[in-house]
């Protein structure tokens, strides 16, 4: 049970539980007037859950999940939070989504651990469920990518995390598809090491300034969580 200071995320049958990863881009994710929104994978439900806290009280906030058992426990969190009207779970596969709906907001935490390549055995105690939420054999970034360039509106945005070595890469490959990197940023445990994994923010408007780019860094010299992480998501956290 991963408690917040709204609501309360169950992921007992939920391949991938709640991570960091997932609070500091719910927080970083901003979803201002956004009518429509998305959760492409979304697990426990916390992205959505934390978009429905910050939205608009009109909104109305899309979740799906390639996993059943991830979608029958997102949608009992959503059930159980403030706003289970707000939110609609689907057991769906992104390309059964319906083609014609438009998105103002798109949120995505998605699969990014390539498959294993040669003789390593990392992977193979892996279930085949945690395997799907976990690499990018079942949602690639060009998959995604493409999706969101199909169905964002032209004013919406896209939120999204990657490894930071392929910041470069995921970059290059939005803006083939006609989506503008407005801002970057880039977390690592401490400041001693370098970043890890980087948060974008896309949208198909054009952005011809360089790019925003912040850092975070989660923890301080003496192992606690970081002013800036803390201030972050101290909407979210219950110890903040």
């Amino acid at each position: 049970m991963f408690r917040c200071k709204q609501f309360v995320v169950n992921q007992t049958n939920c391949a991938m539980k709640v991570n960091t990863d997932s609070m500091i881009l719910g927080s970083w994710a901003k979803p201002n007037q956004g009518a429509h929104i998305l959760d492409i994978g979304t697990g426990t439900g916390i992205l959505a859950l934390m978009m429905a806290q910050q939205s608009i009280p009109s909104a109305k906030i899309t979740a799906i999940d390639i996993d059943k058992g991830a979608a029958l426990q997102a949608s009992a969190n959503v059930a159980a939070s403030p706003w289970p009207t707000k939110i609609t779970v689907q057991h769906t596969k992104l390309s059964d989504l319906a083609a014609d709906i438009a998105f103002d907001f798109i949120v995505s935490n998605p699969p990014y651990f390539e498959q294993v390549k040669g003789d390593s055995h990392a992977y193979q105690l892996q279930s085949e469920i945690r395997e799907h939420a976990r690499q990018t054999v079942s949602l690639t970034p060009a998959e995604l990518l493409s999706f969101v360039a199909e169905t964002l509106t032209p004013t919406g945005e896209f939120y999204c995390l990657y490894p930071f070595a392929r910041e470069v890469e995921i970059i290059g490959m939005a803006a083939e598809l006609g989506l503008s990197t407005n801002r970057i940023l880039r977390v690592q445990h401490n400041d001693q090491r370098n970043p890890y994994v980087t948060v974008f923010c896309m949208s198909k408007q054009q952005n011809h300034k360089q790019k925003d780019i912040e850092h975070l860094a989660i923890r301080d010299g003496a192992g606690d969580y970081s002013s800036g992480f803390k201030a972050l998501c101290r909407e979210f956290y219950l110890r903040f």
